[in-house]
């Protein structure tokens, strides 16, 4: 769409007169090529060679500095960086040296606004400092071309993107204008795909607006049953410890104490219960018992031990209620009842 870019390069005199060349160039397959070359043009001919082309203008010559700082220069760099007076470009070699090439922004700004005046479409503008002792005036016009080539491969490489349009600018403006005059048609069905995407975007963002709404109503629910839970757990809680099971904690002390040693003891359950838990009902334990299970390689100690609490003064009743073998083990387990 944009293959074709000119540069002006305005080399400025001490005596304050300006000499304009223009490259202009195009991009083809195998490169950039430059079409033309006119050389020492002056500002008033500019406008009447109607340049529709993205301009990249670069300013040489008189009152363009340029200097070399080293990497640990840092507050000579900020004193060219940081003046909002000037108007500056960098350039980093790979000996970690900087190449600043500045002037004072009053400068180049009314250079700018007479070209905005021809109606020629700036798109960027940049900076060509010399070295000491090199020539200023535009004698090397083999190297003015090079430049030029290496300033519209630079210009390609960078690209047009959303973001240089939608932000404005001197680049942004020139280019949207630049575009808009070659792509009406285009641009306007650009538009609107943008409208059809945004409109989408926001059909998706109320969408998942509706849904995480959803998700909260659910973590709603889901906490209030938690809550009421917590609250069921918390009474039968209080159901279980006002059903005295801490008179019998001697009791307990002397059950342990008949455990033989070959016996582990799994679990051991005061008043246990009689049915499982129902919300809104009271508990229902099997008052003054204990339950016992364990696991042992002896069955014999299992009868060992039901002996001992048969013969033990707090026991009323002991029921050995299972006794099984688990085939991947060899080990016993059981379980056993005490009634106080």
């Amino acid at each position: 769409m944009l293959d074709r870019i000119s540069v002006i390069f305005a080399f400025l005199q001490q005596d304050g007169v300006m000499k304009l060349d223009v490259i202009r160039l195009v991009r083809g397959k195998n490169g950039m090529r430059v079409e033309e070359v006119v050389q020492e043009v002056i500002a008033g001919d500019i406008g009447e060679m109607k340049l529709k082309e993205p301009i990249l203008f670069v300013v040489a010559g008189h009152g363009i500095i340029r200097k070399v700082f080293h990497e640990e220069d840092e507050d000579g760099i900020r004193r060219v960086t940081e003046n909002e007076d000037i108007i500056w470009e960098r350039f980093d070699r790979d000996d970690g040296e900087r190449v600043i090439c500045f002037t004072r922004r009053d400068k180049i700004v009314l250079l700018e606004e007479e070209l905005h005046g021809y109606q020629v479409p700036v798109i960027e503008t940049c900076l060509w400092g010399v070295r000491p002792g090199e020539e200023i005036l535009p004698a090397n016009r083999e190297r003015v071309c090079e430049s030029a080539i290496g300033l519209a491969e630079r210009f390609y490489h960078r690209g047009v993107t959303w973001s240089d349009l939608l932000k404005g600018g001197k680049r942004g403006d020139s280019l949207a204008a630049l575009i808009a005059g070659k792509i009406k048609l285009v641009a306007l069905l650009c538009l609107l795909g943008l409208l059809v995407v945004n409109y989408m975007w926001n059909t998706s963002v109320r969408e998942k607006y509706a849904s995480l709404q959803l998700e909260i109503a659910s973590l709603e629910r889901d906490v209030s049953n938690r809550e009421e839970l917590s609250r069921e757990m918390e009474r039968v809680v209080r159901e279980f410890e006002g059903s005295g099971t801490g008179r019998v904690s001697v009791v307990l002390d002397r059950v342990v104490a008949l455990v033989p040693p070959a016996v582990n003891l799994d679990m051991l359950v005061v008043n246990p219960l009689l049915k499982g838990l129902e919300e809104g009902k009271s508990v229902v334990t099997r008052e003054g018992c204990l339950e016992l299970s364990g696991v042992t390689a002896d069955p014999g100690q299992v009868t060992l031990f039901t002996g001992s609490l048969s013969s033990s003064a707090f026991a009323r009743q002991v029921k050995l209620v299972s006794l099984d073998r688990n085939r991947e083990t060899g080990w016993f387990n059981f379980k056993i009842w005490i009634g106080l």
